[in-house]
């Protein structure tokens, strides 16, 4: 477990990163600029990461976890799979309202620059867990038999064009006003019987 100094370090880490990597792109963003962004020292930020790109890692790594745990959490909190997937869009385009930098983040970042080995983000772990709720939805006769794959981009693909739209200000209305119309969509697409 960190201390508390540790903690205040990383997320003054965090949330600077997490807007400048989105703002400028990774390569463009140096040690220094994070040193001065975030006020603290360089040697405070190698003390607790010892390269920009654990610090790469380090945004990616938290900023899935913020996404699965409340995709996860909404799913565990809903009354019935109308509702899970309710609460996936919404927590999505909640996200995506409250704390933009993180959706640009996850979205717009080339990841590869500074994660030559990570897998895309539709294969992170918040994606993934989607498709093992699609999975499960199709086993157990809920959904259409259909590809797990097809199914997910039915959910997801419109989803991220949306957060897409609102991020490039395409979209000026805040997009949690979309839920249900996109939700009665994507039950169209999955469901077997509504």
């Amino acid at each position: 477990m960190g201390s508390v100094k540790e903690s205040i370090t990383k997320k003054k880490i965090f949330e600077f990163c997490i807007r400048e990597f989105a703002r400028a792109g990774y390569a463009n963003v140096s040690i220094r600029n994070i040193s001065k962004g975030a006020g603290i020292s360089i040697g405070a930020i190698y003390y607790y990461f010892s390269s920009k790109e654990q610090i790469g890692q380090f945004l990616y790594d938290k900023t899935t976890e913020i996404i699965l745990n409340k995709i996860r959490l909404g799913i565990k909190k809903a009354p019935n799979d109308k509702e899970a997937l309710r609460s996936i869009i919404y927590n999505l385009f909640d996200m995506s309202e409250k704390e933009p930098h993180l959706m640009e983040f996850i979205l717009y970042v080339k990841h590869k620059e500074f994660l030559p080995d990570a897998p895309p983000i539709c294969s992170s772990k918040p994606f993934e867990f989607i498709k093992n709720f699609i999975k499960e939805k199709i086993e157990s006769g809920v959904f259409r038999d259909m590809d797990i794959v097809i199914a997910s981009a039915l959910i997801m693909g419109p989803v991220i064009r949306i957060i897409q739209l609102r991020m490039d200000n395409i979209l000026n209305n805040d997009i949690r006003l979309y839920t249900e119309s996109l939700l009665n969509g994507i039950v169209k697409s999955l469901f077997k019987e509504q």
